[in-house]
């Protein structure tokens, strides 16, 4: 309420002033009211705080989602027929691409579509390259492989640095049929270990210590099947492995082929430019704000979104908490397929990790396939597709 008191300026001492509304804080929970002298023309608020009593900003109550029932009938029949359709899938995938040697130098390269095949095939299996080989023969019985490469071969071509564009590419691919299904997304970063440890010398405690490398995924999910739309591999730390960098990138290869209408994201990706080139894809970004945050400054979009947050925060964290199914991707992703690599080297981590996403990818078009009843998660449109060329 107004205090009555206040009757003369504070500069002058006139008894001609005026109220202008009042003047809220940041956080909208207190306001002071504004005087304006005629006399003077000096402006200035009521000098004591009250309490917002037109404002108060519901709170947030965590509401525990209902279970979820699962088919078991069709998702029985998904695990019982997936290593077939897997092998029939990756083929049709392999099958999109058009190979082609530019270096005549040398020894001939090893059938890449071969190659690639028998890679996915030990990661699907998660055994070593000997075993893989005994499954490579027999399907090389079944007309899957033309030509059986060594172990030696296989672990050397995890080396080549060809093959990521390549793998970033069956990525999409696999994830494509999804499109019709998937509008909301989410995206978050999840560590791969390596076999690899990093010494430091910890000033703290005046010691020397040890923990394992890892490497750094970055994906984007949709968060009805898990399919993993978009993934960079990046060290664990240095320039440019931040998630709040590689969130731009992730989000511009899923609008090539979805239709984006949500993002969610946790608090890493919180920034103006992420805000905004969500929107300015046509999505709606649902990231929270931090603590210290106040809805100022030029963004447009910050401060729309950041005022929704506020005073709608059931609704907003609603969409948020969508999020929580790219954490699921990755569970399910280092459950299936594990959590460390087998491989040494930096460019064979990459081209690791990028096997298991593709394994995953075709995992989640065979449970679509039988779960949602879609026809097209088992086709790849290989025969709307123009080939790839590939020169290696």
């Amino acid at each position: 309420m107004i205090q009555d008191e206040i009757k003369h300026c504070f500069r002058c001492g006139s008894e001609k002033i005026v109220k202008r509304g009042k003047m809220l804080n940041t956080k909208k929970t207190t306001w002071k009211q504004r005087f304006f002298c005629k006399n003077c023309g000096f402006k200035f608020v009521e000098r004591k705080q009250h309490l917002c009593d037109d404002y108060a900003p519901p709170e947030f109550v965590y509401q525990s989602k209902e279970p979820v029932s699962v088919d078991w009938v069709n998702y029985d029949k998904a695990q019982l027929n997936e290593k077939p359709m897997l092998f029939d899938i990756l083929n049709t995938v392999l099958d999109l691409f058009s190979f082609e040697q530019i270096n005549n130098n040398g020894r001939p390269l090893f059938n890449p579509k071969d190659t690639l095949f028998g890679m996915l095939v030990k990661i699907y299996n998660k055994n070593s390259a000997r075993r893989t080989i005994s499954d490579l023969k027999l399907l090389n019985q079944l007309g899957y492989v033309e030509k059986v490469p060594s172990f030696s071969t296989l672990m050397a071509h995890f080396n080549k640095t060809d093959f990521k564009p390549i793998l970033e590419k069956m990525i999409e691919l696999t994830a494509l049929p999804l499109k019709e299904v998937e509008n909301d997304f989410a995206a978050d970063s999840t560590g791969f270990s390596t076999s690899q440890f990093g010494r430091w010398f910890d000033e703290k405690w005046g010691e020397e210590k040890e923990k394992r490398i890892y490497q750094k995924a970055h994906v984007m999910t949709g968060v009805l099947t898990n399919v993993v739309t978009s993934c960079i591999v990046t060290k664990q730390e240095g320039k440019g492995t931040g998630d709040t960098t590689q969130y731009k990138p992730l989000l511009h290869k899923t609008t090539i082929n979805f239709k984006v209408k949500e993002v969610s994201a946790d608090l890493a990706y919180s920034s103006r430019e992420n805000l905004e080139a969500t929107l300015k894809a046509g999505a709606l970004p649902y990231i929270p704000f931090k603590s210290n945050v106040t809805g100022g400054g030029n963004g447009i979009v910050w401060r729309k979104m950041w005022l929704y947050a506020k005073d709608n925060p059931q609704e907003f964290y609603k969409h948020y908490h969508k999020r929580s199914n790219v954490e699921t991707t990755f569970f399910m992703i280092k459950q299936k397929f594990s959590s460390f690599l087998m491989t040494r080297n930096y460019d064979a981590n990459v081209n690791e990790i990028l096997c298991k996403v593709i394994a995953h990818n075709i995992c989640c078009l065979i449970s679509a396939y039988y779960e949602l009843n879609l026809e097209k998660a088992f086709q790849t449109k290989a025969q709307e597709t123009v080939k790839i060329q590939i020169l290696l």
